[in-house]
């Protein structure tokens, strides 16, 4: 069961023993917001894992907050970058808490973006045997994406969230004042993550991020953004709910997610995990063009769209080869198969396990023009 409204998402596994839930709220550090946040903190011990750079903005927002509201917590300042999302920063993490004396019912805290959160996830899944944690995210994938899941990981040996778990926090607080800070890659990070949600399982929502997403681009944020927001984070969740645990390996969810995970790795994550997930979009949507399950019209749409967001800058995509072969690890990862998702009409999506070169080295070609 999922219930949603402009104030929280609640969401329950499908044999309800897993719960938790997502808060929209606003302005939640303002020290007189009476939000849940709140009551979970009252005599509590807390860490506070917090990415740097939002520290850097929000200190004294952030300070005044805890000590208002936590007497007895820890702040612990994180590098939050993709090559950081490592096993050493866990158990750093996790030394911090040992340090701190963190008991079983103490209470981690994660500000910041994705990478921020699925590390301190991590950390917390693994310290006493799991450990509470809470999720603020503070960027445009957090609170459509990295904030409304319940996987946790980090990447290992150069391989994108190869470890990692299914561990929900005991809430989540999107709070969609953080955007006013974050800067456009970011915003184009977070859209794509939007156009992905919106391409596979929601026209409406596509058919508003059509026509607000330069609203998000110029920052002019207001109630069209807001629902865009809303929708895409109930999507996310509506396709996660009965499939938390990914017992199913055929996940619409995974929609520009089959080529992206090798972009990145390419690159040693110059190419933002947004953007590789955009230019994915881009391929499979171009490749379902191509066998005709999906039309020329909505394709159209798709590339004029993807065309507008752009990119924050130009890309070199893996040489053919090596970029095919690397499906054999996306296959590895989804027990043999490939399930890689294409849109066959604008909110609906169909799987297959197949990808020839020759259908790749296409695909690549048209969107050379765009990204090189």
């Amino acid at each position: 069961m999922i219930k949603f409204d402009n104030d929280s998402i609640i969401q329950l596994s499908r044999n309800h023993l897993l719960s938790y839930e997502v808060n929209f709220v606003k302005e939640l550090l303002n020290p007189i917001n009476q939000s849940k946040l709140k009551e979970l903190c009252i005599n509590q011990k807390i860490l506070l894992v917090i990415d740097k750079n939002v520290f850097d903005l929000y200190q004294a927002t952030i300070e005044s907050y805890f000590q208002q509201n936590c007497r007895n917590y820890t702040i612990y300042l994180f590098e939050a970058l993709e090559e950081k999302k490592t096993i050493e920063s866990v158990l750093e993490i996790c030394y911090v808490a040992q340090e701190f004396k963190m008991k079983r019912d103490s209470i981690f805290i994660g500000i910041g973006g994705g990478v921020t959160l699925d590390v301190l996830g991590f950390a917390a899944f693994i310290f006493r045997r799991k450990t509470r944690y809470i999720r603020i995210p503070t960027t445009l994938v957090g609170l459509v994406d990295a904030g409304v899941g319940v996987k946790v990981g980090i990447n290992f040996n150069n391989a994108k969230n190869l470890l990692g778990g299914y561990y929900a926090p005991i809430a989540s607080f999107n709070d969609k004042t953080f955007l006013r800070t974050i800067d456009i890659t970011n915003i184009k990070n977070g859209l794509y993550e939007i156009v992905k949600m919106g391409l596979i399982s929601n026209k409406k929502l596509f058919r508003l991020t059509q026509k607000y997403h330069k609203d998000f681009l110029e920052k002019n944020f207001n109630e069209y953004t807001d629902k865009v927001v809303y929708l895409s984070a109930l999507s996310m969740m509506k396709e996660l709910e009965p499939n938390l645990d990914e017992h199913e390996l055929k996940r619409s969810v995974d929609f520009g997610h089959t080529f992206s995970t090798y972009i990145e790795e390419f690159s040693n994550y110059t190419i933002n995990h947004g953007e590789a997930v955009g230019l994915d979009v881009l391929i499979s949507s171009f490749i379902a063009l191509k066998r005709g399950i999906f039309s020329k019209n909505e394709f159209n749409q798709v590339f004029e769209l993807i065309s507008s967001i752009g990119f924050s800058k130009k890309y070199k995509l893996p040489s053919l080869i090596r970029f095919h072969k690397s499906l054999e690890l996306v296959r590895n990862h989804r027990a043999g198969n490939l399930n890689l998702v294409l849109p066959s009409r604008i909110g609906s999506c169909v799987f297959t396990n197949d990808c020839s070169i020759v259908e790749l080295k296409s695909a690549v070609n048209f969107c050379k023009d765009l990204i090189y």
